[in-house]
This record gives C-alpha cells, structure tokens and sequence, in this order.
C-alpha cells in the first residue's frame, strides 16, 4: 500500500500522518484603526501608492481581511424555505454516505489483516535467510538474479562484467574470497543498512546506535484488535540491553474523523533496559572526581546528559497535561511539539509501510530511485533537562583536570543531567 505523507491537519488513516494537536494562535496586540470605506472619488493612483508606501497599513489591510475567513454570511438564512428543506435533506443523504465510508474502512481494515496474515510465511522465509538459518532455493536464486538484471542500467552491468574478469584473472584472490564467504552467515548487517538508506530514518541513526543495530535481525508489524499497530524490533543477544524484542505501539480514535478514516490518537515506547549507562546509546556519560574538602577522600561521580540517538525513537513525544504554565509559554512550545508527534508518526508510517514491506529494495538501494527528494527539517526529538547538583556535593571540590568521559579521556562539562534505568 502507498504510503500518504499529509499535512499534520489531515485526518489520517493507519497510513497517515497524526491529527494536529492544537491550533495556532495570533498574538492580540492593539493596532490602529483602518479606516472602513475609501471614497469611490479617491483617485487609484493615488489610494495604490499610499498603500505602497505604508507597508503596515498594507499589512493590517490583509490582517483584517483575513479575520473575515469562515465567518457566517447568513446566506443559508436568507434562502427561501423551500430551498433550505433540500438542504437539510442533502445534509441527511450525507450522513447516510458517512454511515457507509466507516462500513468501508473497517471492511478495508479487515482486508488489510487478512492479506497480512497471507504475508507471514514469506516474511518468516526472509527472516531465515537473513540470519542464515535457511537458504533461498535455486529457482528463488535465479528468479532474483533476473528481476535485479533488469533494473541495473548499462553503466551498472559493464561494471559487473570488470569485476568478473578480474576475479577470473587473479585465482588466488578467487579461492580466498570464496573461502571467505563459506564463513558468512546470512546477510550480516541487512537491517541496519536498510534503515540507512530510508531518509528520515537514517538522520536518527548516529555512529554509536549504528553498533547496537548490526544486533538487529528482523522488524515485523503486527494489528492490534482495536485500530492501531505495533512495530517489533527483534535483537540477538548483544551487550548493550536485555530485551530481545523492542516495541512501539500505535493507537487510533474509535470514531471516523471527516473524511472518513481512522484519526491518529497516540503512540506508546517501552522501556529500555541498558545493561549499563556506558552501555547507553541515548546519553553521554561524564566522569568526574571530587575531593573532600575535610577528608581528602576522592569519589568518581557520573553526570548524564541525553543526546540524539535512534533509540529515543521508542520513548515518543506525548502532549503535556493542563497545568497552571503561563499561555505564552505554551505557544512557544506548542509548534515544535507539533512537529515532533507528526515526525514520530511518519517515522512508523515509513517503517511500517516502506521498509517492512520493501526490505531488499531498501538494502540494495534500488527503492531510492522510487523516492521524491523532500526537503525536511531535522528536529531534535530529546528533550532538554536543567542541570542538577547532588546533594552532598558541597564538601567536594570539582578537580577540571580529573573529568573524563566513560572511555577515560577528558571531556568538557555538559549543561544538563538525565536518569535512565
């Protein structure tokens, strides 16, 4: 199924981008009065090129205009009775075609299950492979071997062929290769560089994530019962965390927005349990030693600061609950959150649409020529933490020089503290 990146204001379906979580604003400001009518003997001229001169009148000109937008016009009152009964009929007809668009989209969203259902075998094939547990068949290899043929240009198999006779020419490098690829199991790091090559994805994706997720041997979605769906990232056993599965949950609204699909209502993480904050890929560690003024006694302290990274891809952004914050603050806040719910919506709209159902294409690459050049803007999905002091760190003295960082060089202090598990 294509995937539907709309506007954040569109009403999404299980393939579409999160409803808005507020409107925007317009900060209230006194402004000067415009004037109401313009004499119909005032020469144009003359009223254009005031106008031009006075770029704020111009400016509150549009402002006032726009205040008109949705305004009732009582036009619908001014009609003749007769007319407004088959208005209101059209409006009852409406209501009957809402009825039968909720009946089609859980028709369809039961036809998406089903045919999902019909997809797990080749999924589970392709897990196998990918991990070396099962090799693809002759007739699988061949069929493969054409359908890429056909994609590659000109360019591409004249460089194929280079490569073959130079294999041919030197039969020592050949044995060796060959002996090589006896030891290699499966497609070693196929998630990871298919996550690579998915834009948006890959922006999140930093040296040290990239590490934890050459672990990574399969992602899979699954229905939920009500609206909504999960994705699982399963790992090998690795040092970084315990879990070998990682989830991240999507719900939707019960009730049909408008245009009759599904509305997007929130998403939900799980809990990562780094096997040490060194281990943690979503902060950076500082080790700092301090002295006792009195006694002498030096300890190590660890101060943790959040940084971007992948993994903060399973603690989502959610709205914060009414408090007494001053309404100027939360402007101020409003849009970047906004963004940040639409951004993390699209991320599981792309995995779950694209990669999923396209994982080869993604890791050879050949599902970038089917993709749009989209400027987009990088946010910054962590949030920022104010800086906090121990209790008992009053009768310490900082050393600078005995900072370090956790693999022990030094490292410059960092403004914000964070607790993991």
């Amino acid at each position: 199924m294509s995937s539907k990146r709309g506007q954040i204001s569109q009403a999404p379906t299980p393939q579409n981008t999160p409803s808005s979580v507020s409107g925007s604003y317009l900060n209230s400001k006194t402004v000067p009065t415009i004037p109401s009518t313009i004499k119909e003997d005032d020469d144009d001229a003359a009223a254009k090129k005031m106008l031009l001169s006075n770029p704020a009148l111009m400016s509150l000109i549009e402002g006032k205009l726009n205040t008109l937008v949705g305004e009732p016009s009582n036009y619908i009152e001014s009609l003749p009775q007769q007319v407004k009964n088959r208005i209101y009929g059209l409006k009852s007809l409406q209501t009957k075609q809402f009825e039968l668009e909720a009946e089609f989209q859980i028709e369809l969203l039961e036809l998406e299950k089903k045919f999902h259902a019909k997809y797990q075998p080749i999924f589970e094939k392709r897990k196998k492979i990918i991990e070396g547990k099962q090799e693809p068949t002759e007739e699988e290899i061949e069929k493969g071997k054409e359908l890429m043929e056909d994609e590659e240009d000109e360019d591409d198999e004249e460089k194929i062929v280079e490569v073959g006779d130079d294999e041919e020419e030197d039969d020592e490098d050949g044995e060796k290769k060959k002996a090589e690829d006896k030891d290699v199991a499966g497609i070693p790091g196929f998630w990871l560089t298919a996550l690579e090559n998915l834009g948006p994805v890959a922006d999140l994706i930093s040296a040290r994530d990239a590490e934890v997720l050459t672990h990574l041997t399969n992602i899979k979605m699954e229905y939920l019962d009500t609206p909504g769906f999960k994705l699982i990232f399963e790992f090998e056993e690795n040092k970084f965390f315990s879990q070998k599965q990682l989830v991240k949950t999507y719900y939707y609204q019960k009730e049909l927005g408008y245009s009759g699909d599904f509305i997007y209502d929130h998403a939900e993480g799980c809990d990562i349990k780094w096997s040490s904050n060194d281990d943690n890929v979503t902060i950076q560690v500082e080790k700092r030693k301090q002295r006792n003024k009195h006694t002498k006694q030096v300890r190590t302290i660890e101060k943790l600061t959040p940084i971007d990274s992948f993994f903060n891809f399973f603690a989502p952004p959610v709205p914060p609950k009414d408090d007494d914050e001053e309404e100027e603050e939360d402007e101020e806040e409003e849009d970047d959150l906004e963004q940040r719910l639409q951004l993390d919506y699209e991320l599981g709209e792309l995995i779950k649409d694209k990669l999923i159902t396209r994982a080869v294409d993604w890791f050879t690459g050949d599902a970038l020529q089917y993709e749009f050049e989209q400027g987009e803007e990088e946010l910054d999905l962590d949030d920022d933490s104010d800086d906090e002091d121990d209790e008992d760190d009053d009768d310490y003295d900082d050393g600078d020089d005995d900072d370090e960082g956790a693999d022990g060089a030094p490292k410059k202090e960092l403004p914000a503290e964070c607790k993991q598990q």
